[in-house]
């Protein structure tokens, strides 16, 4: 050891090993190493795993949103994705929204919650296993008056309609909330596929003496 270059340090606590460990006292380490501050802190994981038996609402970005997601929207927002209600807080969950950004309407529209989904009126119901189902839609298209979907239950099927969505680029209104459940997102909403580049109003004829004049 002394030809390896060892420090005296480590010779000296080899040939006396009671000098550096046994000094009089008992400790009582944590187990697995764990420092006794942590803890609390594992407590406080494990109530927050309990935690997720009660499922509760989130906020989160447009981006976040994915075809499938159960989501409540609050009166006088904007709506996020093409979704289908689900239920409302209104009597016979209809809903109210504001369409000028889509065809430039400023009256107000009614919309009808899906009479199959109407159960869903909390995050515990939509978190529930026993209420699964789930949506058959059409491919996404710029028909801004026209939709085709099913509701699909495990004993029946459920048509849906232009009636029974809240498209993305309206408005709720008169409503305290509503739940939906998204089936188009980004570019397959109604609104993208419609907004398209602007077609000229230029002339053929008139393109081509532009540059010569």
């Amino acid at each position: 050891m002394q030809q390896g270059g060892a420090p005296p340090e480590a010779i000296h606590d080899q040939e006396n090993p009671e000098e550096t460990y046994d000094d009089g006292y008992e400790y009582d380490y944590p187990p697995d190493g764990v420092e006794s501050h942590e803890e609390g802190h594992h407590h406080n994981l494990f109530r927050r795993g309990h935690q997720e038996h009660h499922p509760r609402w989130r906020k989160g970005r447009w981006e976040d949103v994915k075809v499938g997601d159960f989501v409540k929207i609050y009166d006088d927002e904007p709506i996020p994705a093409d979704i289908v209600i689900c239920a409302t807080s209104e009597e016979e969950n209809v809903a109210f929204v504001e369409t000028k950004n889509l065809d430039g309407e400023t009256n107000l529209k009614s919309r009808s919650a899906c009479p199959a989904l109407t159960h869903l009126r909390n995050a515990k119901a939509c978190a529930d296993p026993k209420n699964s189902f789930y949506v058959d839609c059409e491919q996404p298209n710029n028909n801004m008056y026209k939709l085709t979907a099913t509701v699909v239950m495990p004993d029946d099927k459920y048509p849906v309609d232009l009636g029974q969505t809240l498209l993305r680029g309206t408005m709720l209104r008169h409503t305290k909330w509503v739940i939906g459940i998204v089936i188009y997102t980004g570019e397959d909403t109604k609104i993208v596929l419609n907004s398209g580049g602007t077609p000229s109003k230029r002339s053929r004829v008139e393109r081509q003496m532009n540059p010569q004049v």
